[in-house]
């Protein structure tokens, strides 16, 4: 953040009570004021750049659908 915390506006943020207390939890294990962990995590979610959930190879994709489709056969056969 370039700017200082008095010079950007307020930003009311609602989120469940279960969503809260985890930010919460990340905030105290980080040293870090709730505000400050959800902006160091918004601004994470972007380092990679829009859109690098689908920057995911065809070969990979299909590898990945194929090992998951086999762990499930497998648990299917576990139980019998």
């Amino acid at each position: 953040m370039s700017e200082s915390p008095k010079q950007i506006p307020p930003f009311g943020l609602r989120m469940p009570p279960g969503l809260k207390e985890q930010v919460q939890r990340a905030a105290e294990a980080s040293n870090r004021s709730m505000n400050a962990e959800i902006v160091s995590r918004l601004e994470n979610s972007f380092v990679a750049g829009d859109g690098a959930v689908l920057d995911i190879d065809e070969e990979t994709v299909k590898r990945l659908i194929k090992q998951v489709i086999e762990l499930r056969e497998g648990d299917m056969r576990d139980r019998g």
